[in-house]
């Protein structure tokens, strides 16, 4: 039973790394598919060696037990290690003031870095455990059953350590605080197993792994961003089952109260997921080219019909402050959907909507495609702003399917607007965002598409109308309120826009077949322009 035990140790720290350790590196190299393929692979690669390297150690004549705890002990210690130096060697591979869409090569080959230096050496160590337990229960059990039931063991950790990872350790614990908990569970079960069955006076060392706790946190003020004769300070930091998130406020030393707040996810930088200023509804930014989603759907509608509208990404709701500039005194009511409750509780708390704006929104916590499925089929106008990572669109909302069935929950007339952040040299005219136009203009056949870069930013905001053309530029503009920030007047200019021919739109990507994955990495590693 001893062996059963480590067995399944060493598959429930494996496995822990394996998913712990990105988000671990999430502060500094984000979580990108990029960053998981590196982390799979390299813990994959270590398991494989460490397998091959215990098999033959197993059969070098040591003891099976006392070389397994070693092991075992070895394997925790080299996890305490990095709990102490990986942060420092984090920040020292980042250049300062870097931007998002310069530190996607950082990102991808500092994430390999880390996994290679402070991942696979402990990975390797417990992939040789097993090898040496299979020896261990073979004289008794026979080969065949020791190898299965050592096998079923490190399975049933590897199980333990996937799901108590993302539902306990996350939300719960903590990255930093269950590593070194697993850290010192692995140099406890070295000793006890050392100590086969005796009395065990080795058990202090097991206390080591819990040092580096002491230390402050270096991942809550990575990539802190900074403002020109601005003081930036993090507020809050949340870890959840879906990303690193983080409140950093801005303020003016000679004044009181703050200037702004963003909402970060995983490495920051000078990205946010929602900004929030204390006496305006406009955040700046894309944000504020929302407001033309309402200008386009309810060009012709009657003044006094009520509005309704989703907001899929909805995050902290910083869509809601231009919409409702532009709607006025319109009756109106939305529905905001949003992935991760804890964006909603952290922007309730630190980026507030406005009572009235609160007032009319109902916020739904799910996945975006899901829940509009339970949408009406009659919305004004459907908002999109989701990502699975700062640059990632996630692909299911962004192919042909979801377009067509975003186009059934429109009314006629009804406008979808998504927001969608570009690398790619000539803004817009990547393979990324031609595959969504390619997709809207198909779905939207007898509709317009209109794309507006946004001045002064890495993004586009693409509007879609059902049934109906969007209107020309000029009586947009006299619709839209006086006093407007400088990103929605330059937006509505023409040299800001294209539509028809000039939106070149690209093949659609489909949800059974889709190179989108593939034409994000190339364009934030600046091999697409």
């Amino acid at each position: 039973m001893t062996a059963l035990l480590a067995a399944a140790l060493a598959g429930f720290a494996a496995l822990s790394l394996e998913i712990l350790g990105v988000r671990w590196l999430a502060p500094w190299f984000g979580t990108t598919s990029l960053v998981w393929t590196n982390q799979i692979g390299v813990v994959l690669a270590a398991m494989a060696a460490g397998a091959a390297l215990g098999g033959r150690l197993a059969r070098s004549g040591r003891p099976p037990l006392p070389t397994a705890a070693v092991l075992l002990g070895g394997a925790g210690l080299l996890l305490a290690l990095a709990l102490a130096l990986l942060g420092p060697f984090c920040a020292w591979l980042l250049p300062p003031d870097l931007r998002l869409e310069e530190a996607a090569g950082i990102a991808v080959g500092g994430s390999l870095a880390g996994a290679l230096l402070f991942f696979a050496p402990p990975v390797l160590l417990l992939a040789m455990v097993a090898p040496l337990l299979v020896e261990a229960r073979s004289a008794a059990r026979g080969a065949g059953r020791a190898a299965g039931e050592v096998s079923a063991a490190g399975t049933a950790g590897s199980l333990l350590g996937v799901f108590g990872s993302t539902y306990l350790a996350l939300p719960v614990l903590g990255i930093r605080p269950t590593l070194a908990l697993v850290a010192a569970a692995l140099v406890l079960a070295g000793a006890l197993l050392a100590s086969a069955g005796r009395r065990c006076r080795r058990a202090a060392p097991a206390l080591l792994p819990l040092l580096p706790l002491l230390a402050p946190d270096p991942a809550a003020n990575a990539n802190l961003p900074a403002l020109p004769g601005l003081e930036s300070e993090v507020r809050e930091v949340r870890e959840t089952p879906y990303q690193r998130l983080r409140v950093v406020e801005f303020r003016d030393p000679a004044a009181p109260g703050p200037v702004e707040r963003w909402l970060q996810m995983n490495e920051g930088l000078d990205s946010y997921q929602s900004r929030w200023l204390p006496d305006s509804p406009w955040p700046g930014g894309y944000y504020d080219l929302f407001a033309l989603a309402p200008c386009y759907a309810l060009d012709g509608a009657a003044a006094d019909r009520p509005v309704r509208f989703w907001s899929i990404g909805h995050a902290c709701g910083a869509a809601l402050g231009p919409v409702a500039a532009v709607l006025g005194g319109r009756d109106w009511r939305a529905v905001g959907v949003e992935l991760d409750p804890a964006a909603v509780e952290l922007g309730r708390k630190w980026l507030p909507a406005t009572a009235a704006a609160a007032a009319r929104t109902e916020v739904v916590i799910g996945d975006g495609r899901v829940a509009l499925r339970g949408a009406p089929p009659d919305l004004d106008f459907l908002l999109v702003d989701a990502y699975a990572a700062q640059f990632e669109i996630p692909g299911h909302l962004a192919t042909l399917e979801f377009f067509r069935e975003a186009r059934a929950h429109l009314r006629p007339g009804g406008v979808l607007a998504l927001n969608l952040g570009t690398a790619a040299r000539r803004a817009g005219r990547g393979r990324t965002v031609r595959g969504i136009l390619g997709g809207l203009v198909e779905a939207f056949p007898a509709g317009g598409v209109r794309l507006h870069e946004v001045p002064f930013a890495r993004n586009v905001v693409v509007f879609a109308r059902r049934e109906r053309p969007l209107a020309p530029l000029d009586a947009l503009a006299a619709t839209l309120p006086g006093g407007l920030p400088r990103e929605l007047a330059g937006a509505v200019l023409p040299g800001q826009v294209r539509e028809g021919p000039a939106l070149d739109p690209g093949r659609p990507f489909l949800d059974d077949r889709s190179d989108l994955a593939l034409a994000l990495a190339r364009e934030w590693l600046g091999g697409d322009s």
